[in-house]
């Protein structure tokens, strides 16, 4: 088998355009519609997507989709631009407030909402009216870092060809996966229990999600694309990219997407 691995690391910095645009539309009143406003929100709307994982990585890698939601690439211009600092000591009480909202600003440009599907992990003690809530997000080949999403293209020639013949038959894959890597240590299961006296139990399990609202960090983003070549074990030709975020969890909760209602906000990341 032959093994080719190109490696690009970026931990991108400058950008130019400082443009601000909101995360999404969330139930919340439209003059505080910046990032940090979905934190008190009650209800998010029906079917809520958050922000696209992969329109995040593209505007990080300086290569926005077309169509993609010109927001998200105006946030990400505007946090590369202007880099969050901490206040330095002995600034004046004006120089302070003046910085101290640039800070605030600057953190709500690089705060983004993803949303993951679950189907189990979720388990609702009638009786006892509560709630408990134990799903893995792990990244299946690395597992210190959350999944945020998968896209696989491709045919595997796996019983259907031999590995000499496999790329001319087409059978060519290219893995796309966009994971989170959690400040803090390997924090990657979401747990929680909490009494629900008027918790529908009736949900149907395909409709819950995990939402998880970060900040993101430098090294905003990490890529490695890895090719592997047709084996007689696995007789496709396969070229992974792992895209990976950097940054911190600060909210995660359950909801019902269908719904757009929040189960629960009582949930924490645990190793």
């Amino acid at each position: 088998m032959s093994l080719l691995k190109c490696r690009r690391c970026a931990a991108l910095c400058v950008a130019c355009a400082l443009l601000c645009g909101p995360v999404s539309t969330f139930a919340v009143p439209a003059s505080d519609a910046s990032a940090p406003a979905i934190m008190s929100a009650d209800a998010l709307p029906p079917n809520f997507t958050g922000d696209d994982p992969e329109h995040v990585r593209d505007a990080l890698a300086g290569h926005p989709a077309p169509g993609q939601a010109p927001s998200i690439t105006n946030r990400v211009r505007a946090f590369l631009s202007h880099p969050f600092r901490k206040s330095q000591q002995g600034a004046s009480a004006a120089d302070g407030a003046s910085q101290s909202k640039t800070q605030t600003n600057a953190r709500a440009d690089r705060t983004f909402t993803f949303v993951i599907p679950v189907s189990y992990g979720v388990r609702y003690l009638s009786k006892k009216k509560v709630l408990t809530v134990n799903v893995s997000l792990a990244a299946p080949e690395n597992p210190d870092a959350i999944l945020l999403k998968e896209t696989v293209k491709g045919q595997s020639g796996r019983k259907l060809v031999v590995a000499p013949e496999a790329k001319a038959k087409g059978f060519v894959q290219t893995f796309d996966i966009i994971q989170l890597r959690p400040q803090g240590g390997m924090k990657t299961t979401v747990r929680g229990r909490t009494l629900l006296p008027k918790f529908d139990h009736e949900h149907d399990n395909d409709d819950f999600a995990i939402v998880l609202i970060c900040t993101l960090a430098p090294p905003y983003l990490l890529d490695d694309v890895e090719h592997s070549a047709p084996t007689d074990e696995e007789p496709t030709d396969i070229t992974r990219r792992t895209s990976t975020l950097n940054g911190s969890v600060d909210a995660a909760w359950l909801i019902d997407r269908k719904e757009g209602t929040i189960v629960t906000k009582r949930l924490r990341l645990v190793k």
